[in-house]
């Protein structure tokens, strides 16, 4: 902090957030009656944040290992919003801090550095603009966010498997896709950017902690109608979060789709659409009209998949359509498709009999090897953008030129089309995750 006086007491939390409060609905040129001529800005997307803590809060920006506000405990953290529709969502990650590959292999979680940190946080939630100056941008949430027992016993987990990869000499096989809301994303100017790690002669890329888009967005909207599917005490008594909604459906494997239904008071029919999604939820303990919290913090994508009575793949799994115009202006490392095959994944994995009639058989979390990620699907990837580039839509990959994903029609029928960037329209679709590759990932146990 500077020698001069401070308008709040930087000891006291209280004091603290009420200065910050001042900022809700304001923006930087609101609050402050002279700014700077020039505010760089650019170049960094901490630049925003850097301005608020040093014109606002009036102390130099810094990379300490201690707090922000040390006296009170409280780490400062500002992160932007975008608009989806008629909500306000998280823009990107919350990043947390850097890893130091060599000092995490050495920490314990109950004296890390990343808990001594972000264990009391004062969130500032700004609204970033296309095209506005930065000195515009409004503050739409302040608020002290101290983690739930049960996310944090989460987040322990996470942690203890980033920083177990890097005992093992593993950190450049980190994927934020082993973790449920804390992730190590990668940090650099380009993707060639690589550092040393202990226990390995393979460099690894940069990697900051930090909290998925999909627990941020949980934050936002605290109040939104979700409910929790374990408690803090089953994780306490030494079950990870995984193993706790496993434990759920252990007492239904073996029972048909309708017994399911039949003993938690399900009244949808099988060949309604949501049917297998309220099942799931059921199993968890969760109300039909809410979202299972855990899931939606940590973004895992939940699929119900089906097996032949042979105990094969039944179908390819899905995912939402694209927009032709919108998927040739993403990068991969931004795209939608890296962001989903980066996420865990919960399969429940039922197997139809002779008539049909599925039972369940287990359920798995998933995450995706990051080589068929980075070399395979992005393989896809680049392929689909360059042909809907040259308007090719017709010769999108098919499931036998990829072994991980393809692409094929998602539409209602035909007749459902939509624009491309060459002008013309073209069937909607989308990419799916190939059946037999999916089969080598998860049909490998015994068949039950």
């Amino acid at each position: 902090m500077t020698g001069r006086e401070l308008p709040y007491d930087p000891r006291n939390r209280e004091s603290i957030l009420e200065y910050a409060e001042r900022l809700i609905g304001r923006s930087l040129r609101d609050v402050l009656e002279t700014l700077p001529p020039v505010i760089d800005f650019s170049g960094h997307k901490g630049g925003f944040g850097n301005a608020l803590e040093r014109y606002y809060f009036q102390y130099e920006p810094n990379n300490r290992q201690e707090p922000d506000f040390a006296e009170a405990g409280l780490e400062l953290k500002v992160t932007p919003l975008k608009r989806s529709g008629k909500r306000l969502v998280a823009k990107e990650r919350l990043v947390l801090g850097m890893i130091d590959y060599v000092a995490i292999s050495s920490e314990e979680w109950e004296s890390s550095s990343f808990l001594s940190k972000n264990s009391h946080l004062l969130l500032v939630f700004y609204l970033h603009e296309a095209d506005m100056d930065p000195r515009d941008f409004v503050i739409k949430i302040v608020r002290l966010w101290d983690f739930p027992e049960a996310d944090l016993e989460i987040i322990k987990d996470d942690w203890n498997t980033i920083a177990g990869k890097v005992r093992a000499g593993l950190a450049h096989e980190i994927s934020e896709g082993d973790t449920l809301y804390l992730a190590a994303c990668t940090k650099g100017a380009t993707g060639a950017d690589c550092r040393m790690q202990p226990f390995s002669r393979e460099k690894a890329k940069p990697r900051a902690l930090s909290l998925k888009a999909s627990y941020m967005n949980a934050v936002i909207a605290d109040s939104f109608a979700r409910q929790s599917a374990v408690r803090a005490e089953e994780l306490r008594s030494g079950s990870t979060f995984e193993q706790a909604v496993q434990n759920r459906f252990l007492p239904y494997v073996g029972m048909t789709a309708d017994e399911i239904a039949g003993s938690l008071g399900v009244h949808a029919r099988r060949g309604a659409k949501n049917f297998y999604s309220l099942l799931t939820k059921r199993v968890l303990g969760v109300a039909p009209d809410k979202a299972v919290a855990e899931f939606e913090k940590a973004g895992v994508i939940v699929k119900t998949i089906r097996l032949t009575p042979g105990g094969s793949l039944k179908e390819a799994v899905s995912f939402p359509a694209f927009d032709y115009c919108d998927l040739v202006n993403q990068q991969w490392e931004e795209s939608d498709l890296r962001d989903v095959l980066t996420r865990r994944f919960f399969f429940v994995i039922y197997q139809l009999d002779r008539d049909g009639v599925p039972t369940l058989r287990r359920t798995r979390f998933w995450t995706m090897p990051i080589d068929d990620v980075e070399r395979h699907a992005r393989m896809c990837f680049d392929r689909t953008t360059a042909l809907v580039m040259e308007d090719k839509t017709e010769y999108l990959p098919r499931s036998t030129e990829n072994k991980v994903c393809h692409v094929r029609p998602h539409g209602r029928n035909s007749a459902d089309v939509v624009p491309t960037p060459a002008g013309g329209r073209a069937v909607r679709r989308s990419f799916w995750l190939n059946q037999r590759y999916l089969a080598e990932q998860l049909v490998d146990e015994q068949q039950g």
